[in-house]
């Protein structure tokens, strides 16, 4: 039962992936597509101490976006990235999205992605989700000029 179990979810994660691929490497950007908060894909990797991210922007009016949490797995050099969450939206008529995403502790591969019709962009960006005892640690701590061991 359990590899069944298993079998099912890593062929439901695929299918996933797939569906969130554009259907080209040459397809055209969707229009308006833009994050304008929550990731930072110029940084190449934020750190938080937050549990939540609003992510938001602007597209085109019904496209469909989607954004997509994985776990990047090193191995033997190799990075492999686990589907942790996804939430799906459509854009309504304004042009605006605002999604409130659960960031997992540890590190967040995040993938925003419009799709219309035949037209596919994405923003990708890291987000490293610190533990809740380091932030408690680090505020009780009083920091002096030259006093400090790290």
């Amino acid at each position: 039962m359990k590899k069944f179990i298993l079998t099912f979810l890593a062929v439901m994660t695929m299918a996933f992936m797939m569906l969130a691929m554009p259907a080209s490497a040459n397809a055209a950007q969707v229009k308006d597509f833009k994050v304008t908060n929550g990731i930072n894909p110029n940084k190449s990797n934020e750190i938080t101490f937050d549990y939540f991210r609003v992510v938001s922007g602007t597209s085109e009016p019904g496209s469909q976006v989607s954004i997509t949490i994985y776990e990047p797995i090193v191995a033997n050099s190799t990075t492999t990235y686990k589907y942790v969450r996804g939430y799906n939206l459509i854009v309504g008529s304004s042009g605006i999205f605002s999604q409130n995403i659960a960031l997992k502790e540890g590190k967040n591969y995040i993938v925003v992605a419009a799709k219309n019709l035949n037209d596919y962009s994405d923003v990708k960006a890291n987000i490293t989700r610190k533990k809740a005892v380091l932030k408690a640690t680090l505020s009780q701590s009083i920091a002096m000029p030259g006093s400090s061991n790290w």
